[in-house]
């Protein structure tokens, strides 16, 4: 999926909207089908259709209404839910969320292009560092009653990936703030490793191996993403109150 996600990036609006939603769509649909299965493709219809009036009206025009049809959204998916509804309301926010934070990054600063290459270089590269270390280091578990197989140095090396990754990009892009940026990717890796371990419970608490099938022989749009979701809002709010630029 990666040429797809990374032409619609390329791209801009609307493609890069259009993908932004149907990969939120799905994960919503994902992770209501575990909460609450009988409901699933209902809520999650209701949970989308939220999604998508927020995504036209950040389209237009950056403003904080744009929340309000994913928190009215969000309260008619709990409430018709019925069950698990403190994790079916993590899901309808934290979702949406992450897609407006990602869609405010591309179409509204001026760096948008830049960003989110960055943001997506920065997760692929904690991925790959923590595997790569964690396989030829292994040693202490993170957090095995989540996941079992992840290990601190395996973070340790998706930091230091995550890092040098952020110091090349800015770079070549002819910034000066390497050090800062250096700094704020090693802290995203963290919180795409924290992602990972979140979707890892939830599966976990649920007994299930992958959020669902949608993506052959890999699992669901939750288990590609899930470092993803946690990064945008968080990069959101280091670029936009601490005005973080890359060049």
């Amino acid at each position: 999926m990666t040429p797809v996600a990374v032409g619609a990036v390329w791209a801009g609006s609307p493609w890069f909207g259009i993908l932004l939603f149907v990969f939120s769509a799905a994960m919503l649909w994902e992770w209501l089908r575990m909460c609450v299965p009988d409901r699933a493709m209902v809520l999650a219809g209701v949970a989308s259709a939220g999604l998508a009036v927020a995504m036209y009206l950040l389209s237009v025009s950056p403003q904080l209404t744009v929340f309000v049809p994913v928190l009215v959204a969000a309260l008619v998916v709990v409430v018709a839910s019925g069950k698990q509804r403190p994790l079916v309301m993590a899901g309808a926010l934290y979702i949406p969320v992450a897609a407006l934070a990602a869609q405010w990054l591309r179409a509204w600063h001026p760096d948008g292009l830049l960003l989110i290459m960055w943001l997506f270089f920065v997760v692929w590269a904690t991925d790959t560092g923590a595997y790569a270390f964690g396989r030829a280091i292994g040693g202490p578990k993170l957090a095995p009653q989540f996941s079992p197989k992840k290990t601190w140095a395996g973070l340790i090396g998706g930091m230091l990936c995550a890092a040098l990754i952020g110091a090349l990009i800015v770079n070549f892009s002819g910034g000066k703030a390497i050090w800062a940026i250096s700094l704020a990717s090693a802290a995203l890796a963290i919180i795409a490793q924290i992602g990972d371990l979140a979707e890892s419970g939830l599966k976990r608490r649920f007994g299930v191996k992958d959020s669902s099938n949608l993506i052959p022989g890999h699992g669901g749009f939750l288990d590609r993403a899930d470092g993803m979701l946690s990064v945008f809002p968080v990069a959101f709010v280091i670029i936009y109150f601490f005005d973080l630029a890359l060049r």
